[in-house]
């Protein structure tokens, strides 16, 4: 493989990155919303535990759904450092740009998402699960 071919990968994972993030947008928002609507259902009744149990369970999905793309997303930045690696292990002379990418990245191998995505879906869970769960306060 060469290098040009790497970069052409990479960008290649940019753009189902941002695809990704645009689904991520789309799957919390209608998360968000199937748990207001099971909170306050528009027919004004007040929703039974079984519909309460589906949206947390669909809720939930959704969350885990959305750590699996950011964990797949959070791949493409190590994985390319990776070919760049071995690239120029194999004895291929490689440019200053990837020189400097594998540096910049400081890995070769995935890691995951980070602390501050952990802590965002958990946040998006709690305000799912308070918005079911926790009573609705009559309006005066």
């Amino acid at each position: 493989m060469e290098e040009y071919q790497i970069w052409t990968l990479f960008q290649n994972a940019r753009i189902a990155n941002g695809l990704t993030l645009i689904a991520t947008v789309l799957i919390i928002w209608l998360s968000l919303r199937t748990a207001m609507q099971t909170r306050t259902p528009v027919s004004g009744e007040e929703p039974n535990i079984v519909t309460k149990a589906l949206s947390s369970a669909f809720c939930l999905l959704n969350v885990f759904f959305v750590y699996g793309m950011w964990t797949v997303m959070s791949n493409a930045r190590p994985l390319t450092a990776r070919a760049f690696s071995q690239l120029q292990e194999s004895g291929t002379e490689i440019s200053d740009t990837a020189q400097g990418f594998i540096t910049y990245v400081g890995s070769t191998e995935p890691t995951g998402i980070g602390p501050l995505a952990y802590v965002f879906l958990l946040v998006v869970t709690a305000m799912m699960m308070g918005m079911i769960w926790s009573p609705k306060q009559p309006s005066e």
